[in-house]
Order: C-alpha cells, then structure tokens, then sequence
C-alpha cells in the first residue's frame, strides 16, 4: 500500500484539521487501498496531538461549514493518519529510503514560491507525484486530488466500473428510448414553470443540480432522470455538498429515478444510498474531444465541457429521443456575464452556497465571461450536431443563450 505526503508541515491545528477532514472525503474511496496519509506538523504543540481521538472524536473537531456526514467516516482511516513532528521544515529530509512508499504530494499551500520549490525537491528524491490542492488559490482542488485517488485503483477495476455504469445504462434503455425528452434547467424560468404548474405534456423529465432538492419541482416535474457532476457543490467537502447529496438521496428513493454524473463520483455518492439503489447511479466518463458524442449507447463517453447542460444532460437526452423540449436554461445578458447565473429559488439557492465560498475559495476565481461565451459556443454545436441527426429541438422559456433563444417556440 502507498503513502500520501500533505506539504508543507501545518503550523497550527485549524489547518491540519482542515487538510485532515478534506482527505477523510477526498480518499474514502480509496481508504482500503492507501497506507498512510502522512500530516507533518510544524507547531510547537505536537505532543498535544493524537491521531486516533480525532479520527474517534471527529464531530468535535470537524469544521461546522464541512459536511458532517465526514465525521462519521472518519473512523474507516484508523491506523492510517500519521502525525510526524517537522519544526525543521528541510526538504531534504524526506528522501527515498524513510518514505520508500510515497505515491503522491498533496500540496496545500502554493502562494509561497518556497513551498512550491521544496514539494518540486521531495518530489524529484522521491518519485511521488505532485497535486496543487490549495483550497484557496487552485480552482479545481477538489477534482484534482479525486483524480489523484483514482491512481489507488487497478486499470481492472476502472474498467469494471465503465462497463457496470454502460450495463445498467443499456438495460434501462427499454424504459427510456422513444419517447419525447422536457430537459430541465435550473434558471429562473424554472421557477415560472413550477409556480403556474405548467404541463409540458406525457414527456419523460430531466432536471439537474440545484432541482434535486426542490421538492415542489420534484412533486410537479415527476422527474426521472436526474443529472449533476460539480466537483465542489455536488462532490466537494462543504455543509452545502453535504446537503445536496443527502436530497439527492432522498430524490431517488423514488425507483424511477436515475442519475447521471461523472463517472469518478459515483464511488462518493453510493455511500449514501443503499446497495439496492447504487445501480441507479450512472457514471459517464469525458474526454477532450473535438465534437460531441450524442450517441452514448455506441460510445459511453461525452465531450468534457464546463456545464451539466452540454457535458451530460443533452447528450443522453439526444441519445434517448428525437424530440427534446428544452426549459430553464435562461442564460444571461451579456452585460451581466461577469458574475454567477441567476438560479430557480435564488435566495435559498445562494444564502445556502455562501459556505462553499469559504471552503473552496479558488472555485469562485473565474472568469465569468469566458465561461459563458464557451457555453453558449458549446450549445450552438452540440444542437446543431443534434439537428443535422434529425433530432428536433425546441427551447420552451426565453433565453439568452443565442443557439436557444433561435429555437424559441412558446
């Protein structure tokens, strides 16, 4: 079994916990496969610290804006956390031959370029691979130390995981295919659309991300596929995380639901579901591809974009049907594009994703603009792709998306 370095050495206990609980989610599905996770500690109040009581005692020392279910697996790393004195703080020392095991470098703090100097040195001695995962600079922390935690699993056992999502998505294929698709967005047009109980007819129903836990749109959509895939509100550490997944949990006690997501979460999201359910959860791996793959039963695989919309929902759905509706997707004025869109039910929606801010301060340095110029590029291809299959497209709420709101039909 491997090892894990966190570097550099934690000055105070605050942030040792905080690296400890992040890593007691991050590699819980690898928690039978890793050795140790190796925290040094630089404070002068090391012998006040035992692994053991803060893994058995996890509720008192868990950050309240982290999602508390971490405590209760916090128990399964027993025997793994390694808490090693390092007031030296000396590259050097962590060579080859003491760390003969060492597989990777969990760098948490990158805004000191003496710190990025050093983790290069452990590295080059030991031949362990380096992850910037500084929560507060690095916008994808999150996914990249969950990638990282996928390097514990045998090429056998990620292949087994594609072929059992791709099984279980083909014999659902029965129930699905045919029918005409309402793909659901979560912009504020969803809102009007549940408010005036509008019907969009005997169509099958997707909706995604915030939707999941909106029980009046539950109860008047009557979804049955569901779709996410955010590495921080839907996979990440946070109080908000941690409730998403508790709805989604509860979204598909209901038996004719089905989500779809990345395929490296559906490890993180069956702990939360009984066995019964986990074949419910439908994992699509994506790459970087040229076009879109609108085809999923000949190929499972999707292009890799930055929303749920062109990444998942569309191209099952245009796998699934020749007819899709397509509401909620409301876009944004291009004037306006220099900040978060607008949701459904926006202020429960944000008051609740204030906590994420906190916990994932990098997540929130983007640009924008950028991504909405590269969404709606990706919408006008993708719908194109879809139209020149023969598929019909139809937007059914107004849009600032220009590849949408040219498909308008009220």
């Amino acid at each position: 079994m491997a090892d894990v370095l966190f570097y550099p050495p934690f000055p105070n206990r605050p942030m040792l916990f905080d690296q400890l609980f992040r890593s007691v989610w991050h590699f819980l599905p690898a928690a039978g496969k890793i050795g140790r996770l190796i925290f040094p500690y630089s404070g002068d109040d090391f012998a006040l610290l035992d692994a053991g009581q803060l893994l058995a005692m996890a509720r008192v020392y868990l950050n309240r804006d982290f999602d508390p279910a971490i405590a209760d697996y916090a128990p399964r790393f027993a025997g793994k956390i390694a808490l090693t004195e390092d007031r030296a703080i000396d590259p050097a020392s962590y060579t080859k031959a003491r760390y003969p095991d060492l597989k990777g470098i969990i760098v948490w703090h990158v805004s000191d370029a003496g710190v990025v100097a050093a983790a290069r040195q452990i590295a080059a001695q030991t031949g362990a691979e380096i992850i910037w995962a500084d929560p507060s600079t690095v916008q994808q922390e999150t996914l990249q130390t969950m990638r990282f935690v996928y390097k514990f699993f045998a090429q056998s056992e990620m292949e087994a995981m594609v072929h059992e999502c791709y099984a279980n998505f083909r014999r659902m294929l029965k129930t699905w295919q045919g029918r005409p698709i309402s793909a659901f967005g979560n912009g504020p047009s969803l809102g009007k659309v549940v408010e005036t109980k509008f019907d969009p007819g005997p169509t099958l129903r997707a909706i995604c991300n915030s939707t999941i836990g909106d029980e009046a749109a539950l109860a008047h959509l009557k979804p049955e596929l569901m779709f996410c895939g955010d590495p921080v509100q839907h996979c990440g550490v946070s109080l908000y995380a941690g409730r998403f997944r508790q709805d989604l949990a509860k979204a598909l006690q209901d038996p004719t639901r089905v989500v779809f997501t990345q395929l490296g979460y559906i490890n993180y999201f069956r702990e939360l579901v009984a066995p019964e359910v986990r074949s419910r959860i439908i994992g699509v791996g994506n790459d970087r591809r040229a076009g879109f793959n609108i085809d999923l039963s000949a190929e499972f695989i999707t292009a890799a974009t930055a929303n749920i919309f062109t990444m998942l929902v569309l191209p099952v759905a245009f796998t699934l049907s020749k007819s899709v509706d397509i509401y909620g997707c409301d876009g944004m004025a291009f004037a306006a594009a220099t900040k978060p869109w607008s949701h459904a039910a926006e202020d429960d929606y944000m008051s609740k994703m204030a906590v994420t801010h906190r916990v994932h301060g990098g997540f929130w340095q983007r640009n924008y603009e950028e991504e909405f110029w590269s969404y709606c590029r990706d919408m006008d291809e993708i719908l194109t792709t879809a139209e020149s299959k023969g598929i019909q497209v139809a937007t059914r709420t107004p849009s600032f998306v220009p590849a949408l709101a040219k498909r308008f039909a009220a």
